[in-house]
């Protein structure tokens, strides 16, 4: 941790604003009479090191980067806060876009030693679902590549300053927006996270969670069959799941499972279930039940794993199930052969769990 950084939600300001353009650095230094490493020096000082300045870049002569930082920046984001939870396995960052426009993007540490960040895509949501903090401000604008990728670099030079030795182990897409709504950038960016000569992560290592958007689920399946993914179920009753994601009624339980059925056989890998439990609301043993003849309507048991989220606090009128709810609940999905896990709530002391992101 580094100096003047406090736990349990006290405030850290750090002065970062950039932008990472390859092409107009490239002009740039071709046009400076610079040799041609000098790009790669830069690429792999920021995607594979983490360099967040160009001061960080030794590798540069010093009038070189003296030089480049007046025409250029790295990040397209400027850290406003950033709160470290009380347990230290989560840290949540508030961050200004060039517009003033505010995002949140969460490092979590989910293995020892090995941090996943879950990044944002949208500044807000249009989709609104109703236990999500993040859906109360609607949306404002979809967010660039340049400002989801600057979320990676940014987490990586904090591991860097504040806990060295330690690795980003994976990036989950699962922030403030439905990244299916901003494919196109979403998809840049998930070039320059699985590009060898960039950031280099793992397809498999990468998840993208969507509420049930299908044609981003058919466009993914063609475009990233390796890259995981994830859906936000939370019922498989029309009604209710309407109620509980407005998105429901343009894309219906059908046509999610008839989506999900071409997605397993184009790409022969296994889907996320994301199930935000809410007491007294889909935590019954009869929600469990359906929602495993549903999973089993679409696909064989050994292509779903159904992760669990209690319901986090938010300023909606919900309550999280009991304890004994969500043991009976994943314990009746074993029960009927259906893979389950009960999803670890980190960072709800800082805002920042799930569903908690708002960008205020």
């Amino acid at each position: 941790m580094g100096s003047g950084q406090k736990r349990g939600g006290s405030k850290i300001y750090i002065l970062y604003v950039s932008v990472m353009d390859l092409k107009k650095i490239s002009l740039w230094l071709e046009e400076a009479g610079q040799p041609k490493f000098r790009l790669k020096q830069i690429t792999d000082a920021v995607y594979k090191k983490g360099a967040a300045t160009f001061d960080e870049i030794t590798a540069l002569p010093e009038p070189l980067r003296n030089a480049i930082k007046e025409k250029f920046r790295i990040l397209a984001i400027e850290p406003e806060t950033i709160l470290e939870s009380r347990a230290g396995d989560a840290v949540k960052g508030s961050f200004w876009l060039k517009d003033k426009q505010k995002i949140e993007s969460v490092l979590l540490n989910l293995f020892p030693g090995k941090w996943s960040i879950c990044v944002s895509t949208q500044v807000g949501c249009p989709v609104q679902c109703v236990f999500c903090a993040t859906g109360r401000r609607g949306l404002k604008r979809n967010l660039s590549p340049d400002e989801i990728v600057s979320q990676y670099i940014f987490w990586a030079n904090y591991l860097k300053k504040y806990r060295p030795g330690e690795k980003i182990g994976g990036v989950v897409y699962m922030g403030m927006g439905e990244p299916f709504l901003n494919y196109e950038a979403v998809a840049e960016s998930l070039k320059v996270l699985t590009d060898p000569g960039l950031i280099g992560l793992g397809d498999r290592h990468i998840s993208v969670s969507t509420v049930g958007h299908v044609p981003g689920i058919r466009r993914f399946a063609k475009d990233f069959p390796q890259v995981n993914l994830a859906v936000s179920l939370h019922a498989v009753d029309n009604e209710l799941r309407s109620t509980l994601v407005p998105l429901n009624d343009k894309y219906p339980l059908d046509q999610i499972s008839k989506a999900l059925k071409d997605y397993i056989y184009t790409t022969k890998r296994k889907v996320f279930i994301e199930y935000v439990m809410l007491g007294g609301i889909n935590d019954s043993q009869s929600c469990a039940r359906r929602l495993t003849d549903w999973l089993k309507s679409v696909a064989a048991p050994k292509y779903f794993t159904v992760n669990i989220i209690p319901y986090n606090q938010t300023d909606r009128e919900y309550k999280a199930p009991t304890k004994e709810r969500v043991e009976a609940f994943s314990n009746l999905l074993l029960t009927l052969n259906t893979s389950a896990t009960v999803r670890k709530s980190l960072g709800s002391d800082i805002a920042g769990a799930c569903g908690q992101l708002a960008g205020k």
